[in-house]
């Protein structure tokens, strides 16, 4: 499993938003805040939006809103919305059934690490990681030393 640039990014506008619940974000207030390119956010946000984590408001003041508790929103979610779901090899993909699985000595492995990530990614709730971040942020100090 790699975690593309695309799930990086989505991951980068999840922090950001979770810190800020209820605001509406524009795109490029999104970008330039987490040096994200506009082309790549606008695809991830609509990604977001179809998995039901975000909302797509139209018009002069629309954007993207929080529409999940950052609580309810983990890791995993956002990975799995954009990359697809965990899979650590093909006979770990349900639709993809091997026909040597049952005899398999490595088979029941990938499977648990394949369990393993998804159970570590869970346990990373946006709540948390967005004050992680925020308090981070606020606490560095200026190249100046102040």
């Amino acid at each position: 499993m790699k975690i593309n640039r695309d799930t990086d990014y989505a991951v980068r506008c999840m922090l950001l938003m979770s810190g800020n619940p209820g605001k509406t974000f524009i795109i490029g207030e999104i970008a330039k805040e987490k040096a994200i390119p506009e082309s790549f956010l606008a695809k991830i946000l609509q990604k977001l939006t179809r998995a039901g984590w975000l909302r797509s408001i139209r018009g002069t003041n629309g954007g993207f809103v929080l529409v999940k508790d950052p609580r309810d929103i983990t890791l995993l979610d956002i990975v799995e919305a954009i990359n697809g779901k965990i899979i650590v090899n093909k006979c770990t993909d349900i639709q993809d059934r091997c026909a040597l699985m049952d005899d398999c000595p490595t088979f029941p492995i990938w499977l648990e690490i394949k369990q393993m990530i998804e159970q570590r990614l869970r346990q990373y709730e946006f709540a948390t990681l967005a004050q992680k971040y925020n308090n981070n942020i606020t606490g560095r100090k200026t190249p100046s030393g102040e």
